[in-house]
């Protein structure tokens, strides 16, 4: 309870504090499954000027193009999945220009496998989205591990 109470309030300590992300040339996976590597690779690292550099659209990362809220949202995906551990299994073509990745989200033993989004941009490959609600299933008690996972709010 008490580290909930904790998590939460970070959250809005974070959120209320504008990040510094440069708005300078990024680099961006070499394909749609190296960028989400790299990305969860950053969230893990707790690296938010590094995941705004790989999360983003066509028109770029969200460090360049700026989109309204997306230091919030930065933060909660780091927030939610800090400590989750990410394989990717694959990828096939999506709709406009754009591959999704199916990835695996381990946690202490529980296991979640979700698709991500990944879009080609000037810069190379970003991180476009993902349900992040079924990403952060890998944090809840799971059959067989014996105990929760703890990388969740």
């Amino acid at each position: 309870m008490l580290l909930s109470a904790f998590r939460k309030i970070a959250l809005f300590a974070l959120v209320g504090m504008p990040l510094a992300l440069p708005a300078q040339a990024s680099t961006a996976g070499t394909s749609a499954a190296d960028a989400v590597k790299q990305f969860m690779r950053a969230l893990t690292d707790s690296n938010l000027t590094r995941m705004g550099e790989l999360f983003g659209n066509a028109k770029g990362p969200v460090v360049k193009t700026r989109p309204e809220g997306y230091e919030k949202k930065i933060v909660i995906m780091q927030l939610t999945l800090h400590g989750v551990v990410a394989t990717t299994l694959g990828d096939v073509p999506g709709k406009n220009n754009m591959r999704r990745v199916t990835t695996q989200l381990s946690n202490h033993g529980c296991k979640v496998t979700i698709p991500i989004d990944v879009v080609k941009a000037p810069e190379g490959w970003l991180v476009w989205g993902f349900d992040l609600q079924a990403a952060q299933e890998v944090n809840k008690p799971c059959e067989g591990s014996g105990r929760p996972g703890t990388g969740g709010m």
